[in-house]
């Protein structure tokens, strides 16, 4: 067989998380069916028909060969991630089959989340891209057009107030985007101080609660399985997905520390009502249970918070628009009359 090593990471194949949770799937399948953890891993390798994969996964069988751990041979398989193989590694000593079924779990909110995010991203960037265009495309076309295709009126009065308006026309368009770069700019620093879990989270609260939902999900599924919580945090610190990895990076440190848990968990990015939760269990199965409801929690509130979210986007957009629209049908209905071409190109243009 061609060892991994003598594989270049370009030409490694991609498991998407699809193919790791039906792989994890059909491990658990083989378990449930008596067969041994060893054998079952053998077996749905073995199944793989692409020659490409099967030859990636190849140094998972060459270890159960030598005598390897199962959760070692596991993580020759190349594309697990440290949680996944904490897991595992756990179960093999807790029971393999509830450590899969957490795995699978692991995996299968990980993916929910990048789905549901990329999806609410998507629909945000299309709608504040369409804001902060509407100046732009008035002051590089549309004005441009009017001032191109009108007739300057030659009386000295009409001539000073149509210099007058155009200037007006002029200073609120530029003054719209001005405010577009300040609204970025605040945007972005406030978007890095709640990284740094510094500042509130506004209404930004469907990343942050959604992504803690996420991290309290994950280290439930841990713990049930065996993992110490010093384990959890530290590798929730780089697997956890957005402002929810800053949150186990600190609780690590506290660990490392030798705090006790329920003092190391009560870090900054946790609610005051989520504070006496975490201070009261007594062992890591009360502490799982704790982060599943605490996780129920926050879930309800990032749904608030994409509600929120979304609105306010759309709000600001259509007010951009509007505004953006009002200034250019200001100066049409003003100087119609003196247009050498019509309502349809102007149209055209906008």
């Amino acid at each position: 067989m061609r060892s991994s090593a003598a594989i270049k990471p370009w030409q490694r194949e991609y498991f998407s998380s699809g193919y790791k949770i039906a792989f994890l799937n059909a491990l658990n399948l083989r378990l449930q069916a008596g067969e041994s953890a060893g054998r079952a891993l053998s077996a749905v390798v073995s199944s793989e028909r692409s020659p490409a994969k099967q030859r990636d996964m190849a140094p998972a069988l060459e270890a159960l060969e030598q005598g390897e751990s199962v959760s070692a041979a596991i993580g020759k398989l190349g594309f697990f991630d440290s949680t996944v193989l904490a897991i595992l590694g756990a179960g093999e000593r807790s029971g393999m089959r509830d450590a899969i079924s957490s795995a699978t779990a692991h995996l299968s909110v990980r993916q929910a989340w990048f789905r549901q995010h990329a999806l609410v991203i998507f629909i945000l960037a299309n709608e504040l891209i369409s804001a902060a265009f509407a100046p732009i495309l008035l002051h590089t076309e549309i004005l441009p057009w009017v001032r191109e295709h009108i007739t300057v009126p030659s009386a000295a009065e009409a001539l000073l107030k149509y210099q007058r308006d155009m200037a007006i026309a002029e200073f609120l368009t530029v003054g719209l985007m001005v405010l577009t770069l300040l609204l970025v700019i605040a945007g972005t620093i406030n978007i890095y101080r709640i990284t740094r879990l510094s500042a509130p989270t506004s209404v930004l609260l469907f990343f942050s609660d959604g992504a803690m939902a996420v991290g309290f999900k994950l280290a439930a599924a841990m713990l049930k399985a065996g993992v110490t919580i010093e384990n959890v945090a530290r590798d929730l610190a780089t697997q956890s997905p957005g402002w929810s990895r800053r949150f186990w990076a600190s609780v690590h440190g506290q660990l490392q520390l030798a705090r006790e848990p329920a003092q190391a968990l009560l870090q900054e990015g946790i609610y005051p009502e989520e504070r006496s939760l975490l201070a009261n269990h007594n062992n890591a199965k009360q502490l799982a249970e704790t982060f599943l409801v605490l996780a129920g929690g926050r879930e309800h509130r990032a749904r608030r918070g994409r509600d929120l979210l979304l609105m306010v986007a759309t709000l600001l957009t259509i007010t951009y628009i509007f505004m953006t629209m009002g200034v250019a049908i200001w100066i049409y209905l003003t100087y119609a009359d003196t247009l050498s071409a019509g309502l349809e190109a102007l149209g055209n243009g906008f």
